[in-house]
């Protein structure tokens, strides 16, 4: 028997015709979709780059003193030589590259050996040009530490029991070992003199202690400050050294400027720093009668011009320690320019 074909109502027909257009709308919407980018991603893509602490500067752009740091026989290289700029100088030193960049660091390159002879030790060569011999000055004298005994590798070298350092014209320079001994020493010292052969000489290096008087100064403590000088802004490239007087301890400090007018300008500047932080003038009988002595808490300070030299006495522990060292001063400084 043959089957009868059902028919489809014209309401049947409207209704599969809908369903198929709502599924091509779909279709066409996810093709479009498809077809686009989530913002998101487009924003990922687009992002500018974040500003990290940026990685060590491989060369060539700070090469200069990645060349002077030698290979020398009994030093195995370990790593490859890194070099830092003013950018990324904390990366290395972090919480000490504030000395380093106010004194005009420029760049510093570094390098790890072992050391076979010396029972395996690491050492760590260093090398910063600080644009200038009196900035170099400035760091080598600024980290120095107390006590530590000078040795005549150059005019400005000391060591203590693991480590060297020392400057060379515009270069500061660190040798650093991971451990102490007496046969380390002579091949850091060694290490040392190689490298000096590599360093440009910019003639004999002057003694920053020959503006201080002799008497009670410690040498080693001989520093110059390369900005704000006892936390006054604007104090800056300052000599300093501490003394031990029969009248107790002060500390000297001498600056030669270009004119007479900017030594009285910079002593308003410290004066004026000193009253705002509670200074106040007191009786100090045999002092000079256009040199006040200003006192807080026992700690007193002196301070004067002659001709283009600024000079003083910080943090004297009695008026008679302040009055001896400044006498001693100027005395010292009488003739000079």
């Amino acid at each position: 028997m043959a089957r009868r074909k059902a028919k489809v109502g014209a309401a049947q027909k409207l209704t599969g015709y809908g369903i198929l257009a709502v599924l091509g709308l779909i279709m066409v919407g996810l093709l479009i979709q498809q077809s686009r980018f989530n913002p998101a991603v487009i924003v990922a893509m687009s992002a500018p780059e974040v500003k990290g602490r940026p990685q060590a500067v491989a060369a060539p752009a700070l090469a200069a003193t990645a060349a002077l740091i030698p290979e020398v026989d009994g030093f195995t290289p370990l790593v490859p030589t890194q070099s830092f700029g003013p950018d990324n100088l904390s990366d290395k030193i972090d919480g000490k590259a504030e000395l380093y960049l106010s004194a005009g660091f420029k760049e510093m390159s570094c390098r790890s050996f072992g050391l076979g002879g010396s029972g395996g030790a690491h050492v760590e060569v260093l090398v910063y040009d600080m644009g200038s011999a009196p900035n170099a000055y400035a760091v080598f004298s600024g980290q120095r530490r107390s006590g530590s005994p000078t040795i005549p590798l150059t005019a400005n070298a000391y060591a203590t029991g693991n480590a060297l350092f020392f400057t060379q014209g515009k270069f500061y320079v660190e040798i650093v070992a991971d451990r102490a001994s007496e046969t380390l020493q002579k091949s850091l010292e060694a290490y040392a003199t190689a490298l000096l052969a590599k360093l440009p000489s910019q003639g004999e290096a002057k003694d920053a202690a020959a503006l201080f008087p002799k008497e009670g100064l410690a040498r080693e403590t001989v520093r110059l400050c390369a900005a704000d000088t006892f936390g006054c802004e604007g104090l800056n490239n300052m000599l300093t050294g501490e003394y031990s007087l029969k009248a107790g301890k002060a500390t000297a400090f001498v600056a030669v400027r270009d004119t007479p007018e900017q030594a009285q300008a910079e002593t308003r500047r410290y004066l004026d720093f000193l009253a705002a932080n509670g200074y106040q003038k007191v009786p100090a009988p045999g002092a000079p009668g256009n040199i006040d002595v200003l006192g807080l808490d026992n700690s007193f300070e002196m301070v004067f011009v002659q001709g283009r030299i600024l000079a003083g006495v910080h943090d004297a522990t009695s008026i008679a320690a302040a009055l001896e060292l400044a006498a001693q001063l100027r005395a010292g400084l009488k003739g000079k320019p």
